[in-house]
């Protein structure tokens, strides 16, 4: 069964850039001291292009190198020259590993792209970068301190960033393979990231498309887990539990559903849609509900629960036939004993025969359940 979910594309703003952390004494009397001097001058972003590209290119060893390409870096992708971007920045961080503006260039880089493997190794190396500036030591010195704390500050916001830029590319992603490995990522690096109830949605769907469907369950189970579950990991989570006989489990993902289910509307939700819906997921969750309660021989619940399932899931086929099973045998353990309930032992053979007339893992049983019951016309 398939649901349309609106998923919305969160916009994270970009963190404050700290002021630069590598400090030198800029000498114009050195050709490279004039090189650095012209290009900061220079308003033409192409021209200060030229000219920082020149002192890196000419001067790599400079103690301002690292300084000089987080000034080309940004220059780079606004005239939307991402590879080299991401390759000024990786000069950058070989001069200064501490150097986060700059890993946080080169992940820009890669989201310009749209490149996912290239997003994933630089989020990766922009938490390393940052993670690095948050294991410093604060300085004694007052002013150091203050500059200090704004690189920790803007570390710790670009973690997050790359979180959600982990987020953005696997909602994007039209290859199952590129999203898991997306997800995947996150769900090693962070698993607590306020990023990971949402990648879980393409996430589970890219898993669930390439047949992985344990690996899919247990996604969803950590994130019902954190009450963050949507509705389609409750259904996968539903089946799954019942088939692995975990009743209780089941039931209570059959309430999580039915609260979904009543949720009011959104604004602006077309109604009808929205009642589509909402016939869909409680004709689930009763019919899970049902299953489950049967399996525990709670007889009167589960013949509640598909009761009310019955005129829900009326074109879903693939569940029918344990629902007219669960209620042959709730009406038939309720009917049975000292004092028989014809009228309850008929209902069930009714439910019987319809089940036995159908395909289904049930069937067979649901035919020695009539012959135990005896024929009749």
């Amino acid at each position: 069964m398939n649901l349309n979910l609106v998923v919305l594309v969160l916009t994270l703003a970009a963190p404050a850039l700290p002021a630069q952390r590598v400090k030198f004494t800029l000498n114009t009397s050195t050709p490279e001291g004039v090189l650095l001097a012209a290009a900061g001058q220079e308003t033409d972003p192409a021209k200060q292009i030229a000219l920082y590209s020149d002192f890196v290119a000419k001067f790599p060893k400079h103690e301002g190198v690292s300084w000089a390409c987080g000034q080309l870096a940004p220059l780079l992708l606004k005239a939307g020259q991402f590879d080299r971007a991401m390759q000024t920045a990786e000069t950058g961080l070989a001069a200064d590993a501490l150097n986060a503006p700059l890993s946080y260039n080169g992940l820009q880089g890669a989201e310009g792209k749209k490149d996912p493997a290239l997003i994933k190794a630089w989020s990766a190396r922009t938490v390393d970068t940052a993670q690095k500036v948050l294991g410093t030591k604060k300085p004694e010195d007052s002013g150091e301190a203050e500059e200090w704390a704004r690189e920790v500050d803007f570390a710790t916001q670009v973690i997050e960033r790359a979180d959600y830029a982990l987020y953005a590319a696997a909602l994007l992603a039209t290859d199952a393979k590129a999203a898991i490995d997306l997800g995947e990522a996150l769900e090693k690096r962070n698993p607590k990231s306020q990023y990971m109830p949402m990648i879980a949605v393409p996430y589970f769907r890219a898993l669930l498309q390439s047949g992985l469907t344990d690996r899919a369950v247990a996604l969803a189970a950590m994130v019902a887990e954190a009450g963050k579950a949507n509705e389609e990991m409750l259904i996968v989570l539903g089946n799954a539990t019942l088939s692995r006989q975990e009743y209780d489990k089941a039931l209570q993902h059959s309430a999580e559903l039915v609260e979904m289910a009543n949720a009011p509307a959104p604004a602006g939700a077309d109604p009808a849609a929205w009642e589509k819906r909402k016939t869909t997921l409680l004709g689930r969750a009763q019919w899970t509900a049902g299953f489950a309660h049967g399996a525990l021989e709670h007889w009167t619940e589960s013949e509640a629960a598909m009761r009310a399932a019955l005129p829900l899931i009326a074109t879903e086929q693939d569940l029918l036939p344990a629902a007219h099973f669960y209620l042959g045998v709730a009406l038939f353990r309720q009917g049975s004993g000292p004092k028989p309930d014809k009228v309850k032992l008929a209902e069930a053979r009714k439910y019987f025969q319809l089940c036995a007339a159908t395909p289904s893992a049930f069937q067979e049983t649901a035919k020695k359940n009539l012959a135990a019951m005896g024929r009749t016309k």
